[in-house]
Order: C-alpha cells, then structure tokens, then sequence
C-alpha cells in the first residue's frame, strides 16, 4: 500500500512516514510521547545551559525512537540546542499530526453522510 503525502511529515529536506490510522504506529507515538513527558527536565536548578540540554535531548530521543536512531541528528543538523528551535520543530510535528487526524475524521465523517440513514433511522 503506497503511503499519501498526508502520513509523510516533511522537515529539513526529509520525508519521515507516521501514520496515525495504523495501530501499531499509534502504540510507538504514545510511548514516544509518554518517554518524551519523562525526559523533560523539571527545573533549571542544574543551570539553565543544562536545562536546555536537556530539553533538547528529550526531544531528540522523540525523534530518533519515533522515526529510528540517527532521524534527529538529521532533523537537527547544524542548528545547536536551541529550546526555540526545537520548540518551533516540535510545533510543525504536532500541526503534522494534527492534520492527518483532521483528515482522518472527516474521512470517516464523509463516509458516514454518504451511507448512513439520514434521520437517525436504522
């Protein structure tokens, strides 16, 4: 089966497949983002340069178990541990996702209007 633009996440010149309709995807992302919720750093008691490590890291680690080892030393290639950076990275992920689900659900919505009984009769 031939993957459409929609479940491919274009960032830095890559093209990384997720699709968030297949079960088994879903079970990586939930962990990946659950490991993520782990890794951020609570405080900046340890500086705020290791702060930002940290935060960096934490995303990084997303990235590499989402997509495999190596994807966020691409995504991230020659930008340093910037939190800006990789915040604004992280927001072009979740606006990625968000527009297959979007689309996904008004799929199902699209195929409910077609065949379903209007009038709630069944």
């Amino acid at each position: 089966m031939m993957k459409d633009d929609l479940t491919i996440w274009h960032i830095h010149g890559l093209e990384l497949p997720l699709d968030i309709e297949d079960a088994d995807t879903v079970e990586k992302y939930e962990a990946a983002l659950a490991q993520l919720e782990q890794n951020m750093p609570a405080d900046k008691s340890g500086g705020t340069a290791a702060y930002i490590r940290a935060y960096c890291k934490a995303f990084r680690t997303l990235y590499d178990t989402l997509f495999g080892d190596g994807t966020a030393e691409q995504i991230f290639a020659g930008i340093s541990d910037n939190a800006r950076q990789y915040t604004v990275v992280y927001g072009e992920f979740l606006t990625f996702v968000a527009k297959q689900a979007a689309q996904a659900q008004e799929a199902q919505r699209q195929l409910q209007k077609k065949y379903l009984p209007k009038g709630g009769r069944r």
